[in-house]
Parts: structure tokens; sequence; C-alpha cells
């Protein structure tokens, strides 16, 4: 009898999104310090081997992050994919080098929309409870205002300060583009390519070195990445909430590259 007719009925474990290691007892501004397995999908992405930007695990090997991040320093050769880790300069975590770095071909440094990469790894990786996917959202998903939210990353704890060495996490909630756009907010900035995350009246906020870094929401008890840190004015201050790369708005984009680069690498029926 073939083996694979062996193979149990069980449903499958959900392939993204899921936190096996976590077991429950916030660049963040009024934050916690993170737990290992806590955020399995974050990954901290060094260039010249210092932390520059944050990331998440999207598939075994793709990373997605902000534009903002690579743009002009788009060598692969340049950085490393750090995973499975909560402190910074912990010799135990997996450290992956890049084999292309692709960011949206219409972002602009002086503009703000459009704002995302991929790094593909050269290796795979292998998910073990600390290093796990997170879910990208459905095509057409909404996620309502009001809807609590994490933000992970570690960036400073305070406008213009240091880079944390410890993984950092806040919950915070969703806000409509309406409310984030209003003339004493963002005054119109705000577009389709874009949502926003926070306190108007401050206190909780993503700030610098936690760019390209994740914004998760739970749904039925699966994680999914629906912002990457994108920009903002000052960290944590009144009325200027953190603004994040909407990745519902993205999927097309994040597909078409991750698809273009499978057909590229994988061999062809003629050979």
């Amino acid at each position: 009898m073939p083996r694979a007719d062996l193979r149990p009925l069980a449903p499958p474990p959900s392939e993204c999104g899921s936190r096996p290691q976590y077991t429950q007892s916030t660049r963040i501004v009024g934050g916690n310090i993170s737990k290992p397995g806590q955020f399995p999908w974050q990954v901290s992405l060094h260039f010249s081997s210092e932390h520059l930007c944050g990331g998440s695990i999207v598939t075994s090997r793709w990373i997605l992050t902000a534009a903002h991040c690579v743009y002009g320093f788009a060598d692969p050769f340049m950085w490393t994919v750090h995973v499975g880790l909560t402190e910074q300069q912990v010799h135990g975590a997996q450290s992956l080098p890049v084999e292309q770095i692709i960011y949206h071909a219409r972002y602009r440094p002086k503009g703000l929309d459009y704002d995302i990469a991929l790094m593909k790894l050269a290796t795979a990786l292998n998910f073990n409870g600390f290093v796990e996917p997170i879910c990208l959202p459905n095509h057409g998903e909404e996620f309502e205002e009001g809807t609590m939210c994490w933000i992970s990353g570690w960036g400073a704890t305070e406008s213009e300060g240091e880079t944390s060495l410890a993984l950092r996490s806040a919950m915070v909630p969703l806000l409509s583009t309406k409310t984030c756009n209003q003339p004493e907010v963002y005054q119109g900035l705000i577009s389709s390519w874009m949502i926003c995350a926070g306190y108007l009246e401050g206190g909780t906020d993503s700030c610098q070195g936690d760019s390209g870094g994740p914004l998760a929401c739970e749904d039925s008890s699966v994680w999914k990445l629906v912002g990457a840190t994108s920009w903002g004015i000052g960290c944590a201050m009144k009325n200027k909430p953190g603004v994040y790369t909407r990745i519902t708005q993205s999927l097309s984009w994040i597909r078409q590259q991750m698809e273009r680069e499978e057909a590229l690498s994988s061999p062809t029926s003629d050979n």
C-alpha cells in the first residue's frame, strides 16, 4: 500500500499567523518588552551589521518591509535578516543572507505612497514556534476602526532617541482614513495605500528604527499583517498617529513579485 494513504485525515495546522511557543500570562514608545515567541514573524533587518529596520516573515523565503528602508541600499549582500530574537546582539538567533531586494517601482523617497518592499532570503527558514510566518489578509478584507492591533520593533523609545536592544511592542487601535485625514491630524495626506493606527492623544506609537515592521491584528485567533510601519510626524505626539502601508492595498503587488521570482527560479520542463 502506498505510504501516502496512511496519512491522518486531521486538518493541517494553520500555515501562518499562529504563535505556538507563546503563552499569555509594548522603536515603540509607551510599550512593553516582548516575550520570546510573542511575535514570531518579526525580523530585524541589519545593514552593514547594524539594525536598521524591522520586517515580517510572510513565507519561508520572503520578508516584507518598507521601501524607504532599502531605497538606495538595495544591494542584498549588505543585508542580513535576523529571526527568532527578542534582544539585539544575542548570538542564538538565526542570521540569514539576502538573495534579492524588490521595492515598489512607484515608490519615491520624497513621496509617501507605495512604501513597500520584499526581501528574498538566500535559504529557506525553518519554522519552529519562535520563527513563524504571519498571514497576509484577504483581498477586500476590511479592518474596522477601533480594532486593537499590535506594533513591535527595536526602534527608539522616544523621538530622536537611540534604538532599543529589547523587542518592544504595544497595542494600538486602527483609525479610519477619515479620522486620520482631519485638518488637525494629517490634513488629507492619507491615501488608499496607507492605514493609521494609534491614539490621537499620543503616548503610544512606533518610532525611528521600527520602519518596515508589522502592524499585526488577530482575527479569529489567526494573526494577519494589516500594515508595515511607514511614517509619522514625531513619535507618540498628539494628533500624529503612526502611518502604515496598507497591506490589503499591496496584495496584488506582493503576489506578483513572489510569483514572478518563483517562476524565474524554478527549473523549466525543457531542461
